[in-house]
């Protein structure tokens, strides 16, 4: 029975979390995001500094759409600060990200705390990347968040769903991505240096459907090395 688990999970063409980012060969591999459109409309990028929106709803994807851009602040050396805010953050996905040991997570009980934390690990100087989670971002709130981050050199990114912030949000990027089943779809409310757009579509890099472990068991099935056995 080990042997042909062990066998069905080599299969080129079933998903691996943990491996995501290399082929089969072991090689690395880019990641099919498709970004150059988007970062085409955001003149170039996400700022390396100031703060950023992103109107999205829990599970979309949102943390997968940022991997290039953390593992570029993770090449800083200094810490990636989490601010779940009462939402759930996946231990299992954060062990798998080459930044889980410059990750740091504090959880807050309110919103206003989760602010405060933001603004104390952006001044402290000692973190490249702030992401924080709130179920609404006030113009006020945001606008000071930009400014400080600016100041002191830090990235932040804000999640949240966006209902109740009418009109764009005074941050670098503004953006709202909403995803189906192979793609995201990315408007932009506000950037910094160019025009909003809107429908920018973006291939989702995870597979949508577990055709590849029906392919896999398909063409394993008749083979007496690799037979998956049935127990009652």
């Amino acid at each position: 029975m080990s042997a042909s688990i062990s066998s069905l999970i080599k299969h080129p063409l079933v998903f691996r979390g943990r491996d995501h980012r290399h082929t089969a060969d072991g090689e690395e591999a880019r990641l099919p995001f498709g970004q150059a459109n988007l970062d085409k409309a955001c003149a170039g990028g996400v700022p390396a500094a100031g703060a950023m929106s992103i109107r999205a709803l829990a599970g979309q994807g949102e943390l997968q759409l940022l991997n290039n851009v953390l593992l570029q602040k993770a090449a800083t050396q200094k810490r990636i600060i989490w601010l779940p805010n009462r939402m759930h953050l996946n231990p299992n996905w954060m062990s798998q990200t080459p930044y889980q040991q410059q990750s740091w997570v504090v959880n807050t009980t309110n919103e206003a705390d989760a602010l405060w934390a933001c603004e104390q690990a952006i001044r402290s100087q000692a973190c490249c990347c702030v992401v924080m989670y709130l179920a609404q971002i006030e113009p006020k709130a945001a606008r000071r968040l930009q400014v400080l981050a600016r100041q002191y050199d830090c990235l932040v990114v804000l999640v949240h769903p966006g209902h109740r912030s009418p009109g764009a949000l005074p941050v670098n990027i503004d953006m709202e991505l909403m995803f189906n089943s192979r793609q995201w779809f990315v408007h932009l409310h506000r950037v910094s240096g160019a025009w909003p757009q809107q429908h920018i579509a973006i291939e989702h890099p995870l597979p949508a459907s577990n055709s590849a472990i029906v392919n896999a068991f398909r063409q394993y099935s008749n083979s007496a090395a690799t037979a998956i056995h049935e127990v009652s």
